[in-house]
């Protein structure tokens, strides 16, 4: 991704497969605010670290 730059592509095309989706997720968020347009596709193959579900902590 293009960052810094006056010039930006029409719209960013992401490929997630195996990346984090956190550290993704962050990366896509700050280009968004930037005001790129960002395309995420195959996200189905995007990693997840730790549970699906929060375990509440008052336990």
């Amino acid at each position: 991704m293009v960052s810094g730059s006056v010039v930006c592509a029409q719209w960013v095309v992401v490929d997630p497969c195996h990346h984090m989706l956190g550290r993704l997720a962050s990366i896509l968020a700050k280009e968004l605010l930037n005001g790129q347009q960002v395309v995420v596709v195959r996200c189905e193959d995007i990693c997840l670290s730790g549970g699906l579900a929060r375990e509440d902590e008052d336990n």
